[in-house]
């Protein structure tokens, strides 16, 4: 039985990312070209909640509302909310009041799946009768007389999948009834995380959908964003739990009552999270019709296989917070801490060691009044960014105040020094890179003041509001680039992956933020920095599920570059 389990789910749930033969895609990440209204489809057009539509009775006693129904004409741009099914006749949700009976029914062209959600009752069809509770599904074919019976004091709560009954098809003679409660999980990492249980599938009399299940997502997991080519109906209904989910390249949330249908462009990907500790709940049907796939065009989903210790990398090598070190003393009376450090960026050997081309990124304190002693930097250069306090930097004849936001970038050969003006510490960041042979630096520092500093780009990897400090033209020697990057309230970053040329790290300045690495997610706390794994199969991406924006700030190497002579 077990082993049944595992080959249908393998099957159910490989077909739906299969590639085609005549391409081989690049699954690296997804299309990074930030939203457009006028070529991708509207996300709330594919959503629908019951709650959201009228109640009519159906079957004499049966309260109905829909929840998705079928599409009024444009598959890709409904005309009416939840409009979007194309094969299915409609996915609905059905309350029986207290000791209520529905009258006689007998189904014509098609066949209704129940599956019981709430409440406890008996179903009776063709001389068979049996028990309904939470978690039962029942596949009622046409031509048999059947009846819902609640047999409680609460309502007996359901959702109905109706599919349509081909020309020629022969259903079966009796109704088949499942229950998820005693059936075992078929796998825990279909899609990355789903663990499901096998519901029903052709062989058990489906007409039009090709394999159903519930579906489970444990606390801090996410599935494998992807998506869907024309000729697949693929729907989602939210059960339990509070999840959400990345449906094209916006966060929606995904209460229970909820359900959606995945475009099929190929372009849309999909993906449920759930950054809870207690497990969501979801249910899936499929419906996978005989038309030829079209190629998936590149950047189509990210790589789908289960994530393997042995080849992926250990994401908790790549990050670290200045909370877990100890402190150190540099420039006379700075205090730091070390973030990431130099190392081996595709096997570190401990915990944030993964720096090939910065020295290190570390967290530094000057205590109140405190002085640095004149500082010449040889054969490197560093970066202050500025979190808390105030002060002052002098090099050569140029003086400059600081305070949160300011970020100043101190070339080689220079002589410094650093001063805390106020009563509490003065804070920052600090970036030492080496500079290349032959490389010219900056006469005097740069000094950038982010409050006043314009925003760069506003749509960066979809959602990034970017405000540029430094690049390659303005004197790094080794790094191209230094920022800081927000995120407004319910928001996912373009999720994409590195090549071994490219050091890049991130890191949370406030508030909390989630992060997708690799094939895991995880809280990002203020303090946290991250790496990108260079390894062109890891992807990326925070997401801001509060109700705050976050900041974080990021320096960057990319490629090989000429260096300034």
């Amino acid at each position: 039985m077990i082993r049944t389990i595992l080959a249908l789910f393998a099957v159910l749930f490989s077909l739906s990312i299969l590639p085609a033969s005549a391409q081989k895609p690049d699954y690296s990440m997804l299309d990074g070209a930030p939203y457009n209204p006028k070529t991708e489809p509207d996300i709330d057009m594919f959503m629908g909640n019951w709650r959201e539509s009228a109640p009519h009775s159906i079957w004499g006693t049966l309260i109905e509302r829909d929840i998705l129904k079928k599409n009024d004409g444009d598959l890709m741009r409904p005309k009416a909310r939840s409009a979007a099914l194309q094969y299915i006749n409609r996915l609905s949700y059905g309350s029986l009041s207290a000791r209520n009976v529905t009258t006689p029914a007998v189904l014509k062209g098609e066949q209704v799946i129940f599956y019981i959600d709430g409440g406890k009752g008996e179903i009776t069809a063709g001389g068979k009768t049996a028990r309904i509770y939470n978690g039962v599904g029942v596949l009622m074919p046409p031509g048999i007389e059947f009846t819902l019976k609640n047999s409680g004091d609460d309502p007996l709560t359901m959702y109905l999948m109706v599919e349509p009954v081909p020309a020629g098809f022969k259903p079966k003679t009796e109704m088949v009834v499942k229950d998820e409660n005693i059936l075992p999980f078929g796998m825990a990492n279909a899609h990355w995380s789903y663990i499901p249980k096998t519901f029903f599938s052709k062989n058990d009399g489906l007409a039009t959908i090709f394999g159903m299940a519930p579906v489970w997502f444990d606390g801090m997991t996410m599935g494998q964003p992807h998506s869907h080519c024309p000729g697949m109906e693929e729907v989602w209904f939210s059960l339990e739990g509070d999840p959400t989910i990345l449906l094209g390249k916006q966060l929606r949330p995904f209460p229970a009552g909820t359900a959606y249908k995945v475009p099929p462009d190929y372009k849309t990907p999909h993906a449920t999270i759930n950054v809870k500790d207690r497990p969501a709940k979801a249910f899936w049907f499929l419906v996978r019709t005989d038309e030829t796939e079209p190629p998936h065009p590149s950047y189509a989903m990210l790589d789908g296989e289960p994530f393997n210790p042995d080849r992926d990398a250990d994401i908790n090598l790549y990050m670290n917070n200045w909370r877990n070190s100890m402190p150190v003393s540099t420039h006379g009376s700075l205090v730091e801490r070390d973030v990431l450090s130099k190392g081996d960026p595709m096997k570190p050997a401990r915990k944030g060691a993964a720096l090939k081309y910065v020295n290190r990124f570390t967290y530094a304190t000057l205590y109140a009044y405190y002085a640095t002693t004149p500082i010449i930097l040889k054969g490197e250069q560093e970066v202050f960014y500025i979190l808390s306090g105030q002060g002052k930097i002098t090099a050569g004849k140029k003086t400059a105040d600081l305070y949160a936001g300011i970020c100043v970038l101190m070339p080689a050969g220079l002589e410094f020094t650093m001063q805390n003006t106020g009563p509490e510490p003065l804070t920052m960041y600090l970036i030492n890179e080496p500079i290349p042979a032959g490389f010219r630096p900056n006469k005097d520092m740069l000094v950038v003041d982010e409050n006043t500093t314009p925003i760069t780009y506003h749509n960066a990897h979809w959602v990034g509001c970017v405000k540029s400090f430094f690049e390659t033209k303005d004197g790094l020697g080794s790094m191209e680039s230094i920022l800081t990057c927000s995120f407004s309230p319910n928001t996912f970053f373009h999720p994409h992956s590195h090549t071994n040329t490219t050091e890049e790290v991130w890191v949370a300045l406030n508030p909390d933020t989630h992060l997708l690495l690799g094939k895991q997610i995880c809280l990002q706390e203020p303090g946290t920095a991250f790496l990108v794994p260079p390894d062109n199969k890891t992807p990326h991406a925070n997401f801001n599920l509060s109700d705050k924006t976050v900041k974080l700030f990021y320096f960057a190497r990319y490629q090989d570059h000429e260096v300034r002579k």
